[in-house]
């Protein structure tokens, strides 16, 4: 069981990090090729490199309280862009399960926000549009343009296509089915 509170030692809250992730951090390199990628990297998320050099350096609160791993929308950019193939979402995951462990959860509407969106996403089209999760993201919180630059960086190098802000439902249905049962049976109905 982890603490949040209490003496934890720099090298501790890593071995939580690193055993529940599964991740060896000691080895990235902080050479930022994974934030530079990210898509959720902005003044406000400070993307995966400076989340992990919280972590190496033992910044328990800060790490718990970085706002990286809530925005996480596991594209995998991190991963496929990372030297020595770290996992940043199986490290989001670790740390999202230490926070909840330890009392601290989001405090940033925002953060809520972004997870209607990305549930609303993956329930209309079976699977999370990141590109339209952003772009709705950025229209509610009244900065429409923000990401641009990367949005066309990430198209140029075939992370997704313009065309698929235009595309529609998902053929299959059965996750849109899955969303229905679980609100019924959350609202007392049963199946």
């Amino acid at each position: 069981m982890f603490r949040l509170t209490g003496a934890l030692s720099e090298q501790e809250f890593l071995h939580h990090v690193v055993q529940r992730s599964g991740q060896n951090l000691l080895e990235c390199l902080q050479c930022g090729k994974c934030t530079g990628g990210c898509p959720i990297a902005s003044e406000k998320v400070s993307g995966p490199r400076r989340l992990i050099a919280e972590i190496l350096s033992g910044m328990r609160n800060e790490a718990l309280k970085n706002p990286t791993w809530w925005y996480c929308v596991s594209c995998g950019t991190c991963m496929t862009r990372c030297p020595v193939d770290i996992n940043m979402y199986q490290v989001a995951t670790a740390l999202c399960e230490l926070a909840q462990e330890g009392g601290i959860a989001p405090s940033e509407r925002d953060i809520h926000l972004f997870e209607e969106l990305f549930l609303k996403s993956v329930e209309k089209y079976g699977r999370v549009k990141e590109l339209r999760t952003v772009a709705a993201y950025n229209v509610i919180t009244k900065n429409p343009l923000k990401d641009m630059d990367k949005a066309v960086t990430l198209m140029r190098k075939g992370a997704f296509s313009p065309l698929e802000i235009l595309s529609g439902w998902a053929k299959d249905r059965k996750v849109s089915r899955i969303f229905a049962l679980a609100r019924r049976t959350s609202e007392g109905g049963h199946e």
